[in-house]
This record gives structure tokens, sequence and C-alpha cells, in this order.
């Protein structure tokens, strides 16, 4: 059987990669686990390549595997998000960033009337389908200790204090304010946040 295809989403803001670091660390991880002896991918070697725009904010998407396979630029607006439609997905296993979404994007489907989903795995929150969670309980934020995927913009807010990684079941949602969608796309500050109530399937 062969390896899957990985995909790394990297934030293009002004000619600027603010997070490369950390996707580099984790492009390590995945390619650990599915390329061991692959060559090194260095990600600042191949984005100085690339005919990078220099101003505007673009989302850079790498398919790659031993090697880069091939590469996008997307313009990037948040995607607004008023409600959660909760979703079981006990069987998933999405814990590195795959090509193939086809899983999440079945499970996105089944968000009924909602902007977005909580994939809930053996009762415990993980991510939404395209970020991973930050709660707010009126004094601290919290974001789930066992999310699908190890988002780069989540290892950096957790490292900064901003976020402090707990187990949350989906029964301790109503003991929450709010949640934000968090990703390597979005700054804390601009990301979209969801008050408890519009939580749907609890």
């Amino acid at each position: 059987m062969s390896s899957p295809k990985l995909l790394e989403s990297i934030r293009l803001i002004d000619g600027q990669l603010p997070l490369l670091d950390l996707h580099q660390r984790r492009v390590d991880r995945s390619r650990r686990t599915h390329y061991p002896k692959a060559p090194a991918f260095r990600l600042n070697a191949i984005t100085e390549d690339l005919p990078l725009p220099a101003t505007g904010e673009y989302k850079l998407r790498l398919i790659y595997g031993a090697e880069l396979d091939s590469w996008e630029i997307q313009p990037y607006t948040i995607r607004p998000v008023g409600s959660l439609q909760v979703v079981h997905a006990d069987d998933l296993c999405y814990g590195r960033k795959y090509a193939d979404r086809s899983a999440i994007n079945g499970l996105f489907n089944r968000r009924g009337t909602c902007d977005d989903i909580i994939i809930v795995q053996r009762s415990h929150l993980t991510d939404a389908s395209y970020a991973n969670l930050a709660l707010f309980d009126g004094n601290h934020w919290y974001t789930p200790a066992w999310p699908l995927l190890r988002g780069t913009r989540r290892e950096l807010l957790i490292k900064n204090k901003v976020l402090r990684p707990s187990v949350i079941r989906l029964r301790d949602i109503p003991h929450f304010h709010s949640i934000r969608l968090i990703n390597s796309m979005m700054e804390w500050e601009d990301s979209p946040t969801v008050r408890t109530e519009a939580v749907r399937g609890l």
C-alpha cells in the first residue's frame, strides 16, 4: 500500500510566511511517519523558489510526499461562522494533515443548517472541520487536549500561554461562554467566535 499524500496550508501575508517554523515541525513529524527514508523537505528552500505575491493575503497549499508534488496560491478571506453542529466520528483518524479530506468533508456535509461542525470522538471534543477549537469560560481560554490535528496556530497559542490544553467532554460545553475556531490562516483576534447557545446536537 502506497503512502498517502500530505497537505500543508501556509498563510502568506504581504510576502511573509509567519509560522513557517511550526509548519516545518509538522511536516517533519508527518514525513517521519510516512516517508522516513526520503530526503529532507525544507519549506524555506521550497518557498524561496516559488513566485509568491509580495502584497495581499493568501493561502499557500503544498501537496507533498517524498518530495513536492504540487502547489497553488489562493486568495484568503475568513469565512463567518455563527453556529456549530455536533457530529460524532469515533473511527475518524486524521493525525497527520492528509491531502485526502473526504472523511472530514463527509462530516461537514452533516452540518444541516449550521455553518460548521464540532467533531466529537468518544464523547470528547476534537476539532471543527478546518480549525482547532478554543473555549472560553469567562476567565480563561482552553483547547481540547486531544485534537484530531495539532495545528500550528494552536501550538503557538499554547506556547504563549493564551490557551490551556484540557480534556473537554461534550457535556462540558454548556459550562463555557463561547467557542473560537483557530487555524494558521487567522490571527487569534480575527478568528470566528460562536456563542455556545449556537451549538446544536448537545
